[in-house]
């Protein structure tokens, strides 16, 4: 269900508050349409030095926020809010990881946004597409980058006794690995973060 609320806090917000805010409120306002249902909603930014780098509202902000991010390592925030509306159980938790970008030339980045991939995306990118070749490492979940941490969403559904199929959770997260270069020609795959 599409939560329908306006996604902006009512006074402002350091990013991790900011993300916690925006899950929490999308949680509450589908909970109070949706009785009885277990509700999972999160919210995911994009931030470096202290900015949250959120969805562009045009092509051009996009390559705003792509120029910032080239060469640096920022953090992606996902929180996320279960409701039970049964037992009424309410669980949070964050998930946190590092991406490094690239350094994007201005025809890159150019050529980037013209595909359409950077609207509708915090950070006007996405890492499961196309977005790939801007990203030399992150640490941390993949699927926290994606959208939904599975580690995190299935330990808050356990806090409020819903048992999530998998039998392993970690066996959900994709694991990204970087290539370090040891001489010209041979280079050595190792875990990113390692």
């Amino acid at each position: 269900m599409t939560p329908g609320i306006a996604e902006h806090p009512p006074r402002p917000l350091s990013p991790v508050r900011l993300v916690r805010w925006a899950a929490e409120a999308k949680a509450e306002a589908v909970a109070g349409r949706a009785r009885g249902a277990v509700v999972v909603a999160a919210d995911t930014e994009v931030v470096l030095d202290g900015r949250v780098f959120g969805k562009p509202r045009d092509r051009r902000q996009a390559a705003e926020f792509l120029r910032a991010l080239s060469g640096r390592t920022h953090l992606v925030y996902t929180a996320i809010q279960v409701i039970d509306g049964r037992s009424g159980c309410r669980a949070q938790g964050i998930s946190r990881t590092y991406v490094t970008m690239r350094e994007l030339s201005a025809s890159v980045i150019s050529t980037y946004v013209r595909s359409g991939e950077a609207q509708d995306k915090a950070g006007a990118y996405a890492i499961q597409g196309e977005g790939r070749r801007l990203v030399t490492s992150i640490r941390g979940p993949y699927d926290n980058v994606v959208g939904m941490p599975m580690r995190l969403l299935t330990r808050l559904l356990g806090e409020c006794g819903i048992p999530l199929p998998a039998k392993n959770p970690d066996g959900l997260q994709h694991y990204v690995t970087t290539t370090t270069r040891l001489a010209p020609g041979r280079s050595a795959i190792r875990p990113a973060g390692h």
